[in-house]
């Protein structure tokens, strides 16, 4: 299944859904202005909103769905996004298709497990290693920009050092204890 999107600017809206993305391109090919153009290797789809009446229905599959060039700005291109989602009434035995965001990082769903395990035995190893050397270790920074990261400090001692963010490169480390050695030569 497909959600329709309409995006101008702030303005979002979750329009309609269609089984297929074939479904839905047929009914967008109906609104006045529609473009398709390939940008990049990439298809864009938009529809400038002057080539809108100031009410029209798009009849699709005997459904009504009214249109108005008052529902947005005459000066920008409404940009049209194709949202795939499962559906969970219809049985099966895998993940659903998509994305989940672990941290900063938008991760496929059919490899967040593996990549959230990866992740946290990465921390775990660094973790012991640095305690092991004399460290406090703590995590910090989650929900920034680049994501959570680890950070350090001699025990005893109130400054905290950065050490490296939790990000896909770090679960990828398969020498952690090599990895942090070296993170922290170039830190020094």
């Amino acid at each position: 299944m497909v959600i329709l999107k309409l995006y101008q600017g702030d303005y979002q809206k979750d329009l309609v859904v269609f089984d297929s993305l074939e479904e839905g391109k047929a009914f967008v090919a109906q609104i006045p202005g529609y473009t398709l153009e390939t940008e990049d290797e990439f298809e864009v789809e938009y529809f400038n909103p002057k080539h809108l009446p100031d009410y029209m229905e798009i009849v699709f599959n005997g459904n009504i769905v009214p249109l108005s060039r008052f529902s947005f700005n005459s000066e920008e291109n409404v940009d049209i996004i194709w949202k795939e989602i499962s559906n969970l009434s219809e049985p099966n035995d895998r993940v659903v298709e998509g994305f989940t965001k672990v941290d900063a990082y938008v991760i496929n769903n059919d490899e967040v497990k593996v990549y959230v395990e990866a992740r946290e035995a990465n921390f775990r190893k660094a973790k012991a290693f640095l305690e092991s050397k004399g460290y406090e270790v703590d995590r910090s920074f989650f929900g920034s920009e680049d994501g959570e990261a680890i950070v350090y400090r001699k025990k005893g001692n109130e400054e905290w050092h950065f050490l490296c963010h939790l990000d896909p490169m770090f679960v990828e480390i398969e020498d952690v204890e090599g990895y942090i050695k070296e993170a922290m030569e170039e830190l020094q």
